[in-house]
């Protein structure tokens, strides 16, 4: 979660920026602590009509798949929040802290994802086709998060050094680069199943529920 500087045996400067690395300077910092803030407020609003969703179309009597959706609506508001405290606590004002709340809420976001990803081929309103590439882009985004944590241990306990530090260096700047767009762009993978919803105010409050008509072109029924 840092930024390396050295020198290539053919004396060409080598810069490796890390994505903590736009919140370490003033304006950049702004700009960093305004993104993360923006996805965690949009992160939270998407579990809670994914979950809102997914209770919807389950039966009172699947009572292990409720319990499921309850905890990845947990799992879920604790990466928001780890987000939150990640975009407050940059490595400008507290390098620490910022290190300690990005590693779990990239972790959290991630298996949230890929639980999601997972119970919507029973529940989803999307066709084969889009569940296939909504898992297959959760696991992208775990693999490249597991190998940016891989080579943040090996810097950290210094296994390696030379040309070994620049290959695992850069391998780190693209998996977490990748899997924090991966992160960012999965929520647009629902629009097929949000656009069944619908949202109803009254004096109690908003309501959200199934619209009348609920069959996918692409998935007829």
């Amino acid at each position: 979660m840092r930024q390396f500087c050295r020198l290539c045996p053919n004396n060409s400067q080598y810069f490796a920026f890390f994505l903590s690395d736009t919140g370490a300077k003033f304006p950049e910092s702004v700009v960093f602590t305004v993104v993360f803030m923006i996805s965690a407020i949009l992160g939270a609003g998407t579990a809670s009509i994914q979950y809102r969703f997914m209770i919807l179309r389950s039966e009172q009597s699947e009572r292990r798949h409720i319990i499921c959706q309850r905890i990845l609506y947990a799992i879920a508001w604790i990466g928001c929040i780890g987000t939150i405290v990640t975009a407050i606590f940059s490595m400008r004002l507290s390098p620490t802290v910022h290190r300690i709340s990005a590693g779990p809420a990239f972790f959290f976001c991630a298996v949230y994802n890929l639980g999601q990803a997972v119970c919507l081929y029973k529940k989803s309103f999307s066709s084969r086709r889009i569940c296939h590439i909504r898992l297959a882009s959760t696991l992208v985004t775990n693999v490249t998060l597991l190998t940016f944590s891989a080579c943040m241990t090996i810097d950290f306990f210094q296994l390696c050094t030379g040309r070994c530090r620049e290959i695992y260096t850069r391998t780190g700047m693209v998996a977490e680069w990748t899997g924090f767009v991966g992160l960012i762009i999965y929520p647009l993978m629902n629009y097929t199943d949000f656009q069944c919803l619908s949202l109803t105010l009254s004096r109690e409050g908003v309501s959200i529920g199934l619209r009348e008509k609920t069959q996918d072109p692409e998935n007829p029924e």
